[in-house]
């Protein structure tokens, strides 16, 4: 059947938050947009002959320090509608620059070229033969900062703060009942309990797997990281033991 009209009800709403009247029909919301807690969204679609169908998502929402998450807990089995919530990263809606800065680019463009141009004018000769010395000493600066970092090296403080610290917290004191804390958590200990549960999530909960976005490696560094800082000391991981569990 042609689906003709797809209301969204949130909560105990009389009237539809969401109406959509053309395909694709799809339902995004936006926690930012909603109240803390837990929420229930109902979408009603009607079809072509009058046919009406009711479907319940289950859905938990979590403002702190200005990072809104959501993540559905509930979905309905063959749906005919997709509800997603906006990631953090990919909000639809970007406030959009403000006219003045927008309208004063122009200006501070044109006086840097100014700035430049002065400069080039007033160095003549003497930039052009300090040009070498320059670029010899950004070549050694550049080298000697080189062997700090290990070629191929995953960073498992960076991996956390991208895809982890938004529900577990930066610190790892979670938020709640949802988003467990991961700082002083004795199931840590399990090292196979916790590769298993970032490369397959949790089913059924707002856990994701990163098996198929993270590398062994990846998956080995962000574990190793978990399971070390705020005090844990339950001690790191390495690729190897990730492979041997995918």
């Amino acid at each position: 059947m042609d689906i003709v009209r797809v209301e969204v009800y949130l909560d105990d709403a009389s009237e539809p938050r969401v109406v959509v009247t053309e395909p694709p029909f799809n339902v995004r919301l936006d926690p930012a947009e909603l109240g803390e807690g837990e929420h229930v969204l109902t979408v009603v679609t009607h079809y072509q002959g009058g046919a009406v169908d009711h479907h319940q998502y289950v859905f938990e929402v979590s403002h702190k320090n200005n990072v809104f998450a959501g993540h559905i807990s509930q979905a309905p089995l063959r749906a005919p509608v997709e509800v997603e919530l906006v990631d953090e990263v990919e909000r639809e809606n970007p406030k959009p620059p403000s006219p003045v800065l927008y309208g004063l680019l122009p200006v501070l463009l044109f006086l840097l070229v100014v700035v430049v141009a002065w400069y080039i004018a007033v160095r003549g000769e003497s930039a052009a033969v300090d040009q070498p010395t320059n670029v010899q000493k950004i070549a050694r600066s550049v080298a000697a900062a080189a062997p700090t970092a290990k070629a191929g090296a995953a960073d498992g403080a960076g991996l956390y703060a991208a895809n982890c610290a938004s529900c577990h917290g930066k610190a790892g004191e979670g938020l709640g009942a949802v988003f467990p804390a991961l700082a002083g958590n004795d199931a840590l200990a399990d090292a196979d309990f916790v590769i298993r549960t970032v490369l397959n999530g949790v089913p059924g909960t707002a856990m994701p797997a990163f098996g198929g976005r993270f590398s062994d490696e990846e998956v080995a560094a962000v574990v190793s990281y978990v399971r070390t800082s705020w005090g844990n000391g339950y001690g790191a991981v390495d690729a190897a033991q990730v492979a041997a569990l995918r």
